[in-house]
């Protein structure tokens, strides 16, 4: 009994797609909404004025949303709560949009540095190839050993990066600069 409910439970699907299209999707576009009571359920209560950031909860919250969302909607942040003032409205924009800054600009720097390790890797394949074709011909077989692992090593990470990693780190900066490209609405009286 108890594993036909665990079957049962596993073979329970969902239609993402069709969910996303009935409560997130209008016309192309990805709307987010959240409810908040005040500007202290939205902005950091470590922020200091003129540089605000978002609360982590609600920023979490927000990434979560944003990752069930295929990458191809452009994505609108609606606001539901009181009738925020101006000022408020400028804060709650400006903290999202310096965040997901941060967040690009981190990604772009990881980016960075992922291709900087790639081209050693190439660097490495070809070098210790070249020097194993090379040292094949002068060498005893034992110390040759140790010129194999060193040409495996670097073959076996550029390996990893072009079909594994590469992918991911793209997948990373089309988020980041998704969530840069966000748009904010307040929607009052909710």
């Amino acid at each position: 009994r108890e594993n036909k409910k665990l079957e049962e439970f596993y073979k329970k699907k969902s239609d993402l797609k069709q969910r996303l299209q009935k409560d997130l999707i209008r016309n192309g576009i990805a709307h987010l909404p959240c409810k908040v009571s005040r500007v202290d359920d939205i902005l950091s209560k470590f922020s200091t004025p003129g540089i605000e950031s978002l609360d982590g909860e609600f920023a979490d919250a927000l990434l979560n949303t944003i990752d069930c969302i295929p990458q191809e909607y452009p994505l609108i942040l609606e606001i539901h709560g009181p009738k925020f003032t101006e000022e408020e409205k400028r804060m709650i924009t400006e903290a999202v949009i310096s965040d997901a800054d941060y967040m690009l600009g981190k990604t772009e720097a990881e980016n960075r540095h992922h291709r900087k390790v790639f081209w050693g890797m190439v660097a490495g394949t070809i070098g210790s190839g070249i020097l194993l074709g090379t040292l094949k011909h002068f060498v005893d077989e034992v110390p040759l050993e140790f010129f194999y692992v060193l040409f495996w090593l670097f073959a076996d990470a550029l390996v990893r990066y072009l079909f594994i990693e590469h992918g991911d780190y793209k997948n990373e900066k089309i988020r980041a600069g998704r969530i840069a490209s966000m748009k904010v609405e307040f929607v009052e009286g909710e």
